[in-house]
């Protein structure tokens, strides 16, 4: 059979060719002897897969979720069955473009290569053994079927590696421009946005010490607008400085070791209470010293920014996005993506003209950052569209959060040119990242409770249901 012009200049014509060609050499009952095998076999086979995967302990934070095990084991599966079953030529590009869709999947949640080629190893010796040890066929159509089954899953995790390639050099690439974009920021108006935060935060230590009821807990450094900022965002403006090193450092030595001390005197009165406190600033000064040494290293510069809002342009969720996941997977806490859009934001621009719509979409830009912490990012998603990363938060403190925003843009009035005024509402979508690797999973679960915010009448907030 002569394989038909290929239209799209993305499909491997040599894969195409060589899976029509394997298509067309094996014989029908070497055919029907790997699909039937393989289907039969295809939960031990996708056990198999994981398993092997599993064996690298670096692994099981992909693996190991609940969530990610139901959807991942049926999906292998049925993998399986399709890629073993399918023996029309017609259907090859449509093969290709789901070997293509699992790999960009991979490169999407990070998931390393050499894990994926080690469960196809695994997968290709147990269908092997299987196709070899069956009595239903003679031994040349058990041999055939055997070397049919290795070629197939070969094409295929070729076609996935070569996706994830490039996947993976698009996320790099994004990754890089973020973090060229986070240290281009005006870096003298950040460092004194930290140093305030790291001010109030010793404030509040000395004024809880010295006027506290009794009973109340010091506030942990780690969980302050600082130390959120510290953990969530310093990492992608300064890289990898060993200043950044020291001060998680510094931050944790406090909140572990030296503020206990101190509650412990203050809860029984003792004498060693304002020796304890020297020890927590004096370690705070060496915060604020790491810190003003991290800006030094940067250059004041104002780039990438959404025009209009300022604020964070979607190419950057991957970087951001990513982040966080791989944070989570290694034991972090949790966090949330809330998607927010403008109500009737078509009639706003119908009625009062593009430029009321700009001033609409900036109002709600400030609402934005002036709702958040330093260690959350807030993007323009696109449109009237807007999508916000909250750090360490729980499903209830997300929602509040939401409610909180969408109170807030309800009830000012935005001035228009001409001395008139308007106000708008919007519609909330809450999705709390459950463990799962894919962060596109967790924006289409926002995505799908902002559209049911709006089904519901508008104006209010939606939680996810998973």
């Amino acid at each position: 059979m002569t394989a038909p012009p290929n239209p799209d200049p993305t499909i491997d014509p040599t894969i195409e060719r060589q899976w029509r060609a394997l298509i067309d050499t094996t014989t029908p009952e070497a055919r029907a002897l790997l699909s039937g095998t393989a289907a039969a076999a295809a939960p031990t086979l996708a056990r198999l897969f994981y398993d092997g995967m599993m064996a690298d302990p670096m692994a099981r934070g992909y693996l190991d979720h609940a969530v990610v095990d139901e959807r991942l084991r049926p999906s292998m599966e049925r993998w399986v069955r399709e890629l073993t079953c399918c023996w029309d030529a017609s259907l090859v590009r449509e093969q290709i473009a789901v070997q293509r869709h699992v790999g960009r999947v991979h490169a999407r949640i990070r998931l390393r290569v050499d894990l994926v080629m080690r469960g196809a190893r695994l997968l290709k010796t147990a269908l092997t053994r299987l196709l070899l040890d069956s009595d239903s066929a003679q031994p040349a159509v058990r041999a055939e079927a055997a070397s049919a089954g290795q070629s197939l899953i070969d094409l295929a995790i070729e076609v996935m590696s070569a996706q994830y390639v490039d996947a993976h050099e698009m996320v790099t690439r994004t990754d890089e421009a973020y973090r060229s974009f986070a240290s281009s920021l005006n870096m003298s108006l950040e460092r004194e946005r930290q140093r305030g935060a790291l001010l109030d935060w010793e404030n509040h230590l000395l004024q809880d010490v010295m006027s506290a009821p009794a009973g109340m807990e010091l506030s942990a450094l780690g969980q302050s607008s600082f130390g959120l900022w510290v953990r969530h965002k310093a990492p992608a403006i300064f890289a990898q400085a060993p200043e950044l090193a020291s001060l998680n450092e510094c931050i944790t030595h406090i909140d572990s070791a030296l503020l206990p001390l101190c509650q412990r005197e203050v809860e029984v009165g003792g004498e060693e209470l304002r020796r304890r406190l020297r020890a927590v600033l004096g370690e705070v000064g060496q915060a604020r010293y790491l810190s003003d040494t991290l800006f030094d290293r940067l250059v004041d510069l104002e780039a990438g920014r959404d025009a209009l809002t300022q604020l964070l342009n979607r190419r950057f969720l991957p970087a951001v996005l990513g982040r966080e996941v791989e944070l989570s997977r290694r034991g972090g806490p949790c966090f949330a993506v809330l998607m927010i859009d403008v109500d009737h934001f078509k009639d706003i621009n119908d009625r009062h003209g593009h430029e009321a719509g700009d001033r609409v979409l900036q109002h709600l830009a400030s609402v934005l950052v002036a709702s958040v912490r330093s260690g959350d990012s807030v993007f323009r998603y696109g449109g009237e569209e807007f999508l916000l990363l909250l750090v360490e938060v729980s499903a209830l403190q997300a929602l509040q959060l939401a409610e909180k925003i969408r109170q807030a843009v309800a009830a000012e009035s935005i001035p228009l040119a001409g001395g008139s005024r308007l106000t708008a509402t919007v519609s909330v979508g809450v999705a709390v990242h459950d463990g799962h690797p894919d962060y596109q999973r967790l924006i289409d679960q926002a995505d799908r409770a902002l559209y049911q915010a709006k089904a519901d009448g508008r104006n209010r907030c939606v939680t996810s249901a998973g």
